[in-house]
């Protein structure tokens, strides 16, 4: 048995010995021991309105003691979920706390897992509600899967009764403490019944010599996670026993995330935490451990942070700015397949995609220069580019036989794939449009191709140069790009390019597009919104997580994009946060108090809440000295030195 014992609030300066602080002879030998009944006259005068225990003090002439027990209506537990009750502050009185742990059999567990499996089974038969069979099905899963991990040994059984003890010297201050647990508690789904008609009994189980018959109806059956959810400053730990290690929990156990997890609706992941909280450190070791088990990951870097870590493990690292060779065309398409096996060029995604690109370089100088007709007019011209080069959405559109001289003179008839249309197709079809609001707003538009006189600003309107082959992990670094302009602009061609041209290309392989500093997207007005809709709804069909990684978890709440990523993520961890952050959006991301003051108050640099879908932990990122010297971007580190040496060293080889 667990007990804890917290005393009055912190802010109550009292001596050692306070009048009406309870000894330990108080409660193994108490002057009086006395079961209240509702109508009783109590200490001086008060009628009691309620069940409960008077007890004699040595220091003052009673206290009164009111037991309840708690029930769990979720169905789920999670770390630190009875924290609040432990350290909380509830004014003048105290909060006792005592889970009642006993082992129980497997055999038995599955036994009544089975047992009652058979009668959903049996309900299922006659049930005509719709409702309650969706309830009932996936009642019948859960239970299944607490089968199968009771089977494995992947979980042990145990019986769990969860006391919690009210107390004070004063009547109407334990009736007010009493009311303000229930309904506490109640909006975590966790009911306080109270020990009406057996307060006595109740209070007497909590010592060891005493029987707890009283308890038999209100054990829980849990397994272990959930009964380490239940201890201050333990984590229950994950379900996972697949995917990656990203850590250690509080008790030195390894930490398994899946993305791919069969429990999850899909693949999506939120990596936050404030600047040096070691958000990076764990993006990289996710990227890293996820290349060896195959899955393959693109990156884009918006703070040049990767180049070091990509070059270290032979992996493409490609730099977009006017000096730099590698180029990318938004106007790029490639074949999409569905997990069906229909395969269709996805031109209506592509089309929107380039519209809103132009719409974002038009309104860099005046925004008002997009009328309705303007729009109207780049949407249909976009579309006749497609159109002219001869793409439609049938696959054999994208390729055109070519003929090729062989070495002996002969000619062949080869395959390859058609010239894409280019942005200076555009901003030609504007200028010599006879509607004056599209000149205008061509001249606009002409900065951005090779017609204008910014080179810098230009680095869209080529053909592109990339070819990924099959790199396991590749990343778009977009740091030299002027960041008021073209860098939120490289970071919308890059994603989309990443989509249409490598997401959608391999849907048969799990991959994850990692985007960092992904607020810059979330708050962009023209961007956000396509982004989001189209990134996190087309992630599955192409077997594609995003993984979004920004600072504070308050950027999320400003924007639709921002609510569809934190909505869409199954996966999120959260590294150090401010108060401000924690307060903003503490309920969007289920976060416990224990969890939040954790993240506030306690938690260091490579320290997570880990939560997955119901599940949550704490986790240490625990990174191999390799992997340590790939990752840290701390300059006083030994490790980054010597990344930095053998980077010297390779350059000049």
């Amino acid at each position: 048995m667990f007990k804890h014992r917290r005393s009055t609030p912190k802010e109550v300066v009292q001596p050692a010995s306070y009048e009406g602080k309870a000894q330990g002879v108080d409660f193994a030998a108490p002057s009086i021991m006395n079961e209240v009944i509702p109508g009783q006259v109590v200490g001086s005068g008060t009628k009691a309105t309620d069940y409960a225990v008077e007890v004699g003090g040595t220091m003052i002439p009673s206290r009164f003691y009111r037991s309840f027990f708690a029930e769990i209506a979720s169905g789920n537990t999670w770390s630190g979920m009875l924290d609040s009750l432990l350290i909380g502050e509830y004014g003048n009185g105290d909060v006792d706390v005592a889970i009642h742990i006993m082992p129980s059999s497997n055999d038995r567990e599955l036994n009544e897992i089975g047992r009652r499996i058979a009668g959903l089974y049996s309900d299922l038969v006659e049930e005509k509600d719709v409702r309650k069979i969706d309830s009932m099905r996936d009642e019948i899963a859960d239970l299944k899967d607490r089968q199968k991990r009771i089977r494995l040994n992947i979980e042990k059984s145990f019986r769990v009764c969860i006391q919690v003890i009210a107390s004070s010297t004063e009547w109407k201050s334990v009736m007010q403490l009493c009311r303000l647990l229930v309904q506490r508690f109640a909006g975590k789904s966790i009911f306080l019944r109270a020990a009406d008609g057996q307060q006595l009994a109740a209070l007497k189980s909590v010592l060891p010599t005493c029987s707890p018959e009283i308890m038999k109806e209100h054990f829980l059956s849990l397994e272990s996670s959930n009964v380490a959810d239940l201890f201050p400053f333990i984590g229950g730990g994950l379900s996972h026993r697949s995917g990656i290690i990203i850590g250690k929990d509080r008790l030195g156990r390894p930490v398994w995330l899946d993305n791919w997890h069969p429990e999850l609706t899909n693949y999506h992941m939120c990596i936050i935490g404030r600047s040096g909280a070691g958000k990076t450190y764990a993006v990289m070791l996710v990227i890293h451990r996820s290349a060896h088990i195959g899955r393959r990951v693109g990156i884009i870097d918006w703070k040049g942070e990767y180049g070091d870590f990509l070059s270290m493990i032979g992996c493409p690292s490609m730099e977009l700015h006017e000096k730099s060779k590698h180029r990318i065309n938004p106007y790029d398409v490639d074949i999409t397949e569905l997990a069906d096996g229909y395969r269709y060029i996805d031109l209506e995604e592509a089309s929107n995609s380039v519209q809103a690109l132009a719409f974002k370089m038009i309104s860099v100088y005046d925004r008002t220069a997009l009328t309705g007709e303007v729009k109207v007019f780049i949407g249909h011209a976009i579309r006749e580019q497609y159109q002219e080069a001869g793409i439609s959405h049938e696959v054999e559109s994208l390729f055109e036989d070519t003929p090729t001289q062989g070495e002996q003179g002969q000619f062949r008839v080869g395959r390859q794939r058609k010239v894409m249309p280019e942005l200076v197709g555009l901003y030609q079809r504007m200028a010599a449009s006879s509607q004056e609001a599209v000149r205008k707003a061509a001249d606009m538009l002409k900065p951005f191709t090779r017609l204008g006189n910014m080179p810098s600003y230009a680095i869209f309107d080529e053909p592109s140069t990339v070819e990924l082959k099959h790199a396991p992990v590749f990343g778009f670094a977009i740091n030299r790009l002027d960041p008021e302009i073209m860098r939120p602009i490289g970071l919308f061609v890059a994603e989309r390019w990443m989509m249409e041209c490598w997401a959608k290309k391999f849907p048969e392989i799990q991959k994850q597009l990692v985007i960092e500093e992904s607020q810059n997207i979330f708050l962009d007005e023209d961007f956000g919104a396509i982004w989001a809709e189209s990134a996190y709804r087309e992630g599955r069909a192409t077997n594609t997580g995003v993984v979004s990684v920004t600072q504070g978890l308050e950027v999320y709440t400003r924007s639709q994009a921002g609510m569809a990523a934190i909505k869409n993520s199954p996966v999120k961890l959260i590294g150090i946060q401010e108060t401000l952050d924690i307060d903003a959006v503490r309920g969007k991301l289920a976060l416990t108090e224990g969890e939040a003051d954790y993240l506030v108050y306690q938690a260091r640099k490579g320290d997570l809440v880990v939560k997955v879908d119901n599940q949550s932990t704490i986790v240490h990122v625990d990174a191999s000295p390799l992997e340590n010297m790939m990752f840290t971007s701390d300059p006083n580190d030994p490790a980054y030195q010597e990344r930095k040496r053998r980077m010297r060293e390779a350059a000049v080889g």
